[in-house]
């Protein structure tokens, strides 16, 4: 298990562009480190609990970017640490290991949608991400298994760093 502090240290994260108008690349506007909340609940709405998540997102090479990616305790699950290499092909991207298998789209430079067939919580997880502004995300989620909805999830995020 890693921790936050492996997050520190010197990472391409692209140039920093001002205000949301100006991301152009696909995925510029992932780059950074984050911190967030992510609030887990019933298929019901009933709220179930909180954990904190640890992000770091930077660009390995031209058109690959890195997921560090850390949850406190992830529901169902416990502390979990992922490592991703994502490989961008025009607005889609995708990345694969023994952990997880997911398909990405980038809808507008501030909304995207992934597909995640997680081996770790043995669900489809179907995520929307929202820049409501350039250091503001939210990530909408909802998991299902054997086509059951199992929970849903919401994550805010704020990059500071």
């Amino acid at each position: 298990m890693s921790s936050v502090s492996d997050m520190q240290g010197t990472f391409d994260y692209g140039q920093p562009i001002p205000g949301m108008r100006e991301w152009v690349k696909p995925y510029q506007v992932f780059m950074g480190r984050w911190e967030g909340l992510c609030k887990t609940f019933s298929p019901e709405g009933v709220f179930l609990e909180s954990t904190a998540v640890h992000m770091n997102v930077h660009w390995s090479g031209p058109d690959t970017w890195h997921l560090h990616e850390e949850f406190d305790n992830l529901y169902g699950v416990g502390p979990q640490v992922y490592h991703s290499d994502f490989k961008v092909v025009g607005k889609n991207c995708f990345a694969e290991n023994a952990m997880i298998k997911v398909i990405g789209t980038g809808i507008t430079a501030y909304n995207y949608n992934f597909i995640i067939d997680s081996a770790v919580t043995r669900s489809m997880v179907y995520n929307n991400h929202y820049f409501l502004d350039a250091n503001t995300r939210r990530i909408m989620t909802h998991k299902l298994r054997d086509g059951k909805t199992t929970v849903f999830q919401i994550q805010d995020f704020v990059r500071v760093g």
